[in-house]
């Protein structure tokens, strides 16, 4: 690369806030663990007149391009993630100058009187993201991707020895994607519409990765486009405000679960029930559930146009709990107890006014769907009434 007159072949200029955020945005991509010490710094690249920042861990790459910066040359430089985040965090808001030295892998940042200067690595040491070979594509609605995966992230599982339950099941067909998720003692599915949907798709997608997404993707509106190969998956989003991101991952390999014949085909009861008054009474019920294996039970009352939430603890003491609900399907008294914290999970992920708890037997899977969404529901694995 040619050197310029003032001895660096890469020279910029950002808003704080708008480097600052862009950092963040990588930086859970930045490995905290590895015998890599690259892995440990974020690459600046400079082309085009544009000015990006990527981190990796080597199962997951996150890729951010600043919309406003300006930058003379082109090159790529790198930094320790953790020094420059908080150094960009610290500064005043003003604008950030940076440069590169030329064969000294430093890198120089100016803000009002501050001066830092920053020991990098070679950037050609650097993992590049990889190209995602498209073997099937889609194009969905922000907003609906996050509600998506908020409503199904919460179900997977934390155990490593089952690593296809860590992750979130993508299943991708023509103009619809379903998201599914489980632990085994919950099951979350969600469907949604897609646009310009080619080929199809099934993948797990490891959790950390739907985290990250549900992050960027953020409160904006817009679109994400989604590209999906054997073994890998991409998620581009495009923002003039806020500039684009891309994140690329690894995919969980292994079969999953028939979800599916887990689903309660038909229910002999169904309660429906306002869902802020029951996240609250299950909330407060919870702190006596502790100690008692997280155990709530709900029981209809005799004249069956209330719902009870009760639980017990040798050490605590007794918690008793009322709602109102409305009924429908067969006579006679409900009893079924849930897991609290399960129970919680899935109602605050809902932002509809009205739920349906549909019940067959017991000891019986319980299914919860918003009454006003078709398009989601939540088996819970009932515990033992004792």
């Amino acid at each position: 690369m040619a050197a310029t007159d003032t001895g660096t072949f890469l020279k910029g200029s950002s808003a704080r806030r708008e480097l600052f955020d862009g950092i963040q945005t990588v930086g859970k991509a930045v490995a905290t663990r590895s015998s890599l010490p690259i892995l440990t710094h974020v690459r600046i690249t400079a082309k085009d007149g544009k000015v990006s920042l990527m981190a990796t861990d080597l199962e997951m790459w996150m890729e951010h391009t600043l919309p406003h910066a300006t930058v003379s040359g082109e090159g790529a430089a790198t930094a320790p993630a953790r020094n420059f985040t908080e150094l960009l965090g610290a500064m005043p808001d003003s604008d950030v100058t940076f440069s590169v030295e030329d064969d000294t892998n430093t890198l120089h940042l100016r803000c009002n009187k501050a001066n830092y200067k920053l020991l990098g690595l070679s950037a050609d040491e650097f993992p590049l993201m990889p190209q995602v070979k498209e073997e099937s594509r889609f194009v969905i609605d922000r907003t609906l991707l996050r509600d998506a995966i908020k409503q199904t992230l919460f179900a997977t599982s934390s155990d490593e020895t089952r690593a296809i339950l860590t992750g979130v099941l993508v299943i991708f067909q023509g103009d619809s994607l379903k998201l599914v998720a489980t632990d085994t003692h919950r099951l979350a599915v969600r469907d949604c519409a897609v646009q310009e949907g080619r080929g199809s798709a099934s993948a797990i997608v490891p959790s950390r990765a739907m985290s990250e997404l549900q992050r960027i993707v953020g409160n904006e509106e817009g679109e994400v486009t989604v590209t999906l190969s054997s073994n890998q998956i991409q998620f581009q989003i495009e923002n003039e405000k806020s500039g684009s991101t891309t994140l690329i991952s690894r995919l969980i390999d292994g079969q999953f679960p028939n979800f599916e014949r887990v689903i309660p085909t038909q229910a002999t009861k169904t309660l429906t029930i306002q869902r802020e008054p029951l996240v609250a009474a299950v909330r407060r019920a919870a702190i006596v559930a502790r100690e008692s294996a997280n155990r709530i039970v709900l029981r209809t009352t005799e004249d069956g146009d209330r719902l009870t939430i009760t639980a017990e603890s040798g050490n605590i003491g007794n918690a008793y709990e009322e709602v109102e609900m409305a009924r429908t399907g067969e006579d006679g008294p409900v009893e079924i107890a849930f897991n609290a914290k399960y129970l919680s999970d899935v109602l605050n992920v809902l932002d509809t006014e009205g739920l349906n708890i549909e019940l067959t037997e017991p000891l019986r899977p319980g299914v919860i769907r918003p009454t006003e969404d078709a398009d989601y529901l939540c088996v819970l694995m009932p515990m033992q009434v004792v």
